[in-house]
């Protein structure tokens, strides 16, 4: 644990020293993104988007990420995510439109080239799916923010009890959750295809549904003597091969609980 997490800290500043280095920053009006980047829209490699956004600029801002073009770092620190514009995606079943200060269903899903983004500052909402399926997002960052925070890449709710993201493409095998993190969202850790442990706290109250789906973890470490409520959070293949490691005692506790109880390997400690 010790050497991941040096790698793990030493990794975040030299995402947050990017970061703060960009290529190119662009002041503009809701709708104007395009315009305001002109010829250099598939080229720029590091952007900063200052001002108001819409459902256009997002539009513009995922063609830069999904194939076309080559933007890996994004800030939008100072920008504001308002309504109006066209469909940022859209689909047989669903056309998606930007909402003031919302970070919206798959607003930034299917960004493949997007290794680290400094979400905006006036953010109130971020979706559960508003960043799936971007492998190789590896930090979020958050400057000043009432809602949100960011440590070592992951996305928490403000005051650290609710554990929103961890990024798909963070290069570790193992995390181990803060102490005082009370709930894990829905899709939290989803897809991470590197990650083969995770601790979780004491403090953990809730494990939401797909919290850990489509990762290979082989040990699943409780610190808790009482089994957070839990949904289909695991893979069915997590449930029958991985251990799920709890404290000396709390045996019955998970075995009588929901989802817990489906495990087959169940060794306290």
């Amino acid at each position: 644990m010790k050497k991941m997490m040096l790698m793990l800290v030493a990794m975040m500043c030299m995402l947050t020293a990017a970061a703060q280095d960009f290529d190119l920053t662009v002041n503009i009006e809701a709708g104007g993104l395009a315009r305001a980047l002109g010829a250099q829209r598939y080229t720029v490699n590091k952007l900063k988007v200052v001002g108001k956004i819409n459902g256009d600029d997002i539009a513009t801002l995922r063609s830069m990420m999904t194939g076309q073009g080559n933007l890996e770092v994004l800030s939008l620190a100072d920008a504001m995510i308002v309504n109006g514009g066209g469909s940022y995606m859209g689909g047989r079943t669903q056309t998606l439109y930007t909402h003031r200060n919302d970070i919206g269903a798959r607003m930034f899903s299917g960004c493949t080239s997007l290794r680290v983004i400094v979400l905006p500052n006036k953010a109130r909402k971020i979706s559960y799916d508003a960043f799936s399926n971007c492998p190789n997002l590896q930090a979020f960052i958050i400057k000043e923010s009432d809602h949100f925070c960011s440590v070592d890449g992951i996305l928490f709710s403000k005051d650290v009890k609710n554990l929103i993201r961890c990024p798909e493409g963070i290069p570790v095998d193992e995390v181990e959750v803060l102490e005082g993190t009370e709930q894990i969202y829905t899709g939290a850790f989803n897809n991470i295809r590197s990650l083969r442990k995770v601790v979780l706290p004491s403090t953990c109250k809730g494990v939401s549904n797909m919290s850990f789906t489509g990762c290979p973890l082989n040990l699943i470490v409780m610190n808790g003597e009482k089994a957070p409520a839990m949904e289909h959070a695991f893979d069915a293949a997590v449930v029958q091969n991985a251990t799920l490691s709890i404290p000396s005692g709390a045996r019955m506790a998970y075995t009588s609980a929901n989802f817990w109880r489906d495990f087959r390997n169940i060794v306290e400690r």
